[in-house]
């Protein structure tokens, strides 16, 4: 039976199924703060707004490397390039800010990036700045494929894309810009090569932790973790009408200079306020890889809002506990969107199962850590609304993506803190009962109706772990 598979503990040794490993114990009593008394509910948010970055900083904790002339990981007959991994470790700083007004390219375009201030130490020990750029702003249809206007805002690119070039793997640019900038002696401010076309991105990243080169370019396989954002400044050894033309004062010719763990600034809107949880280590059990409930999180865009009526507080597969009005929407920064219009309570028989599921939906519960009502590998918590169900996957066309998936949904006190860590306390309720920290939970485990074990199709990484924060919970 589905419920008696759901969060089977068969499960616990499965890294990426660690979500389903459940203590079949009694659910500890706790004196919380609870929502008043009702057996009706509509939790909500609205984080619609496209979310940009238009600013970017070197961090102080990232690496800073130059990638020297080899072969291309994605094409080793190719040597040499500036895409392979050969590595230099050294030292430099950067920040700028882009302006990205229009999509389309034109000769009167108006994005501009300004602030810019690039300094870095090159392989052959020179020190180098870049302090202007000047955005190219060409014709539409010039050129080999769009500028976007001269700057770009989340653009998938490389790999297969048709954007940039095949020789790296294909990510997502949160920036992206060209433009031709005067490479400048950073002692002494003189001019080493004039004119020069940079190409710079601040983009999802594609090295591993040893800086290997992910080889993907069909699909986008890079670390969308926000934390871990890397930056790409790029000086090719070509001329604007794409002769060869080695940069004058390199020892290779070009230069791609790489930081790592940068931090992405001028946001348009709080981007922890909506965002998803990526396959990793699970936080409160770090053994435990890939899990849904790491620290590792990427933003987004979204809204959702739904109803919920707990009539039974006893499992029954006569209960009339329902969800209605159910309205849930989330874009990732590539565009891809993930919709749910309806969730069909699961209803189950008294004792069956690993736990209650308080007749399909529970109000004012104590879940997860060592409670037995839901996983282990999160804390323990307060659950003002949790129910148990099934869906319909949709994409931003109305397509049904995944059919009959099981979803999970939690308004609840908040697990994480303001930097987005998972709170790790799995004996005592150490998380936020503020009213004004409310969190939600939307989770479709890789699990099919019968619990086995069934990817999400068009997810990437088969779950989806959505969250939202500070949202509205009333009453009726």
């Amino acid at each position: 039976m589905i419920y008696s598979k759901i969060y089977s503990g068969k499960f616990k040794n499965l890294t990426l199924l660690a979500l389903v490993s459940i203590l079949a114990v009694s659910c500890a009593k706790e004196t919380v703060e609870t929502l008043p008394n009702t057996n009706i509910l509509t939790s909500s948010a609205d984080y619609s707004k496209v979310l940009t970055f238009s600013g970017s900083t070197s961090s102080s904790t990232g690496d800073i490397y130059e990638v020297l002339p080899g072969p291309a990981v994605i094409n080793t007959a190719m040597s040499p390039t500036p895409f392979s991994d050969k590595i230099k470790m050294t030292s430099g700083s950067y920040n700028l800010i882009v302006s990205d007004n229009v999509d389309i390219d034109s000769e009167s375009s108006t994005d501009v990036v300004s602030s810019v201030n690039i300094e870095f130490t090159a392989n052959n020990g020179k020190k180098f700045k870049i302090d202007k750029i000047n955005v190219i702003h060409k014709p539409d249809g010039a050129g080999d494929h769009t500028f976007f206007g001269g700057v770009g805002l989340n653009k998938v690119m490389h790999g297969n894309s048709g954007i940039g070039t095949e020789l790296m793997p294909k990510m997502l640019a949160y920036m992206t810009l060209w433009g031709l900038v005067d490479l400048k002696d950073a002692e002494t401010d003189e001019v080493v090569a004039a004119n020069r076309v940079i190409h710079v991105m601040v983009a999802s990243r594609v090295r591993d932790k040893n800086l290997a080169m992910i080889p993907e370019v069909e699909n986008d396989m890079s670390n969308h973790d926000t934390w871990m954002a890397e930056t790409h400044v790029i000086l090719i050894p070509f001329d604007m009408q794409g002769n060869m033309s080695p940069v004058p004062g390199t020892d290779h010719g070009f230069i791609h200079m790489m930081w790592e763990n940068v931090n992405l600034t001028e946001a348009t809107r709080d981007w922890k306020q909506v965002y998803e949880i990526l396959p990793g280590p699970a936080a409160v059990n770090v053994a435990m890889s890939p899990t849904p409930f790491s620290d590792r999180v990427a933003f987004g865009t979204g809204s959702y809002s739904f109803n919920v009526v707990d009539d039974s507080e006893d499992d029954s597969e006569i209960s009339t506990d329902l969800v209605k009005d159910v309205n849930i929407k989330y874009q990732r920064p590539n565009g891809e969107m993930f919709v749910i219009k309806n969730i069909d309570i699961i209803h189950k028989a008294p004792g069956t199962g690993d736990h209650s599921y308080f007749g399909g939906v529970g109000v004012n519960k104590t879940m997860h850590g060592n409670t037995g009502i839901g996983t282990g590998l999160m804390p323990k918590m307060l659950s003002y609304v949790t129910f148990w169900g099934i869906a319909d996957l949709e994409d931003g066309n109305g397509n049904v993506i995944a059919s009959n998936r099981l979803v999970h949904v939690m308004t609840a006190s908040r697990a994480r803190t303001s930097d987005l860590k998972l709170i790790t306390d799995v004996e005592t309720d150490n998380t936020d009962h503020s009213s004004d920290k409310y969190e939600t939970h939307i989770i479709l485990p890789p699990l099919d109706v019968n619990g086995n074990q069934s990817p999400v199709p068009g997810t990437g990484h088969g779950f989806l772990h959505l969250m939202f924060e500070n949202v509205t919970l009333t009453g009726n």
